[in-house]
């Protein structure tokens, strides 16, 4: 009877073995399925072409992490003129909410631009700082929507958002709490785009800046999320701001040359240790002689 006894015993704790392993594939399914749904989400949302305005190169990179970050860039054309709104973001979260995050982000940016700028927005007006009202307006109301509606998510997103105009090379920009993008020219850093305000969602009415930088022929601006810096070899090495920059003070005669010598670096760097964020880049060059 012992030995009957004991048997059952270990059916049954064979049985619930089962049925813990069942319950954890069904979760790791879910858990599968939920970081599709949020790669479908985030990338559904990236621009499907660049922009082109003549004279200029742009190109950009995005390679989404196993744990969908949040990350997303966007370019749309504004005002009477070829000017071009351009984002570059980085959610908190992870997974679906952080890809449902940054739809939400980046439809508001494009709506209160589209609002605040209009058709007949002219960028070419004698103020010296034409664009800072209507951006200024795009990101506060972006902002106090995200910080008075969905308080309760705890969500919020680092943003460059910034407004060029091609013909001039002028752009106006706010930086919330996002790493600095990075004007070069001639083979070394000109400057460093720093954070004018706080993230986006944090607080309502928070104070923004906005401010000004001139591209000229020859010079591009490079943006990222820390999804660079922040990649890890196997022996957990950072990639760091510091590499980067080494990169960006070396001579480029294309955006594309920069960014493929920006890509081998880092992936070699990561090599088999594995992608743990998202990795996106943007480069914009005014090419020479305009």
């Amino acid at each position: 009877m012992m030995g009957f006894a004991l048997i059952s015993i270990q059916i049954a704790s064979a049985v619930e073995n089962v049925r813990t392993l069942a319950k954890t594939e069904r979760a790791k399914e879910v858990a599968e399925r939920d970081l599709d749904i949020g790669r479908q989400i985030q990338s559904g949302f990236l621009p499907n072409m660049l922009p082109s305005p003549s004279g200029w190169e742009i190109v950009s990179h995005f390679k989404a992490a196993r744990q969908v970050a949040g990350d997303f860039y966007d370019f749309f054309k504004l005002g009477n003129r070829e000017c071009i709104g351009i984002v570059i973001a980085d959610v908190c979260d992870k997974g679906v909410g952080a890809a449902l995050f940054m739809a939400l982000i980046r439809s508001l940016i494009r709506a209160f631009a589209m609002q605040n700028f209009g058709p007949r927005h002219n960028f070419r007006e004698t103020s010296p700082n034409r664009s800072a009202a209507p951006l200024l307006d795009t990101i506060k109301q972006t902002n106090n929507y995200i910080a008075e509606t969905h308080s309760e998510s705890g969500m919020f997103a680092t943003l460059f958002f910034g407004i060029l105009d091609p013909e001039s090379g002028v752009l106006n920009y706010i930086n919330c709490g996002h790493e600095p993008p990075i004007a070069i020219g001639q083979g070394k850093i000109k400057e460093m785009l720093k954070p004018t305000g706080p993230a986006v969602g944090l607080m309502p009415n928070p104070e923004y800046k906005v401010q000004e930088v001139s591209l000229h022929p020859g010079d591009i601006l490079f943006a990222f999320t820390d999804g660079v810096t922040d990649a890890q070899n196997e022996a957990g090495e950072f990639f760091t701001k510091a590499r980067l920059l080494a990169i960006l003070a070396s001579h480029f005669d294309s955006a594309e040359a920069l960014m493929d010598r920006i890509k081998i670096d880092l992936y070699d760097h990561i090599s088999a240790a594995g992608q743990f964020d998202d990795v996106t880049m943007i480069a914009m060059r005014r090419k020479n002689g305009y």
